[in-house]
Parts: C-alpha cells; structure tokens; sequence
C-alpha cells in the first residue's frame, strides 16, 4: 500500500491505501512536470512537494483527527525518489514521442536515471536556465546541496543556504 502527501504552503493533501495503479496514475504525470488534480486542488511538481510512502494498510480509526500521516509516517519507507524515476521510465516508454509532456516541456532525466540522476533533473527543471548557468559546472550537485541545506534551515534566506551548500560541496564557486 502506498501514501502519498502533497505539500505546497499554506495548502497540503493526503491520500492513504492508494494501489499501485492509483499511485501510477499520480506519479507518472508527476515524473513529466505535469499538472496533476487532487483533493479539489491542481499540484505542479514545481511549486508542491509530493511525499510517497510504502507500508502496511492503515485502518480507518489510526486515520481519524488529522492522525493519518503521522501514523503512516511511523509504519511506512519513504519511497519518493524510487517511485518517481519508476514512474518517469514508465512514462517515457509508454510515451516515448519525444519525452515530451504536456505543454511541450521536455523531460530532462535520462530513461535509465538513478534516483539522484531524477533528483537533480527535478530540481534542475524548476530553477531555470539562467540560474542553472550561474551555478556553474556542476550545477545539479549544488541545486540538490542548496535544497536540503533550504530545507534544514527553514528560516535562513536562499542567498544564505546557497553559501550553506556551496561551503559542503567545497565549491569552486564561492568568493
């Protein structure tokens, strides 16, 4: 069984006991940078965050009084990364026009892409190009180290996280 949380601030979403189709159905689009509808709401993977977790159905009553994603939290893996290169060799294949999705963006992960490759592919897509320019040689590395270093430190400023990152990494970019 699958659960999955979206996340995009102020707004969040969850769905538990999903099957492996009703998660292919989410992750596939997802992987391509598509829109996806849930809960009333339209998601982009460029502005929500989606969280998959793998584990034991969860009875109706661990589910009940905003419990359920804590308590899918403490009986489930986080399987995101995994799920999503899945999904994204799944639809590349499935789809293979070109690789292209809805709107004509372009799926930049390779069809074999390990679960950082697709990480920093994400990542990458959703900062644009001038950014990934600046960030220099080894922009996917840093775009992922600037992210978890964003996300560890909820309070400091981006600029601030950049230096956070670029100081872990030992980058050649730092002044």
């Amino acid at each position: 069984m699958f659960h999955i949380e979206l996340r995009q601030f102020p707004h969040n979403f969850c769905r538990f006991n999903l099957t492996d189709e009703q998660l292919h159905a989410l992750t596939v689009p997802w992987a391509r940078g598509e829109w996806i509808e849930a809960g009333e709401r339209k998601w982009t993977p460029y502005q929500a965050k989606l969280t998959i977790l793998e584990g034991e159905r969860i009875p109706v009553e661990q589910l009940s009084i905003g419990r359920g994603w804590r308590n899918a939290r403490r009986q489930s893996e986080d399987v995101t990364v995994r799920v999503l290169a899945a999904a994204l060799e799944a639809g590349e294949v499935a789809g293979h026009a070109g690789g292209t999705a809805a709107g004509g963006a372009t799926a930049r992960a390779p069809s074999r892409a390990s679960a950082t490759d697709l990480d920093a592919a994400l990542v990458i897509d959703s900062l644009g190009p001038e950014l990934v320019r600046a960030l220099g040689e080894d922009s996917a590395r840093l775009a992922l180290a600037w992210r978890a270093a964003i996300e560890d430190s909820p309070g400091r400023s981006p600029s601030v996280c950049l230096a956070l990152a670029e100081e872990a990494l030992g980058s050649p970019n730092r002044r």
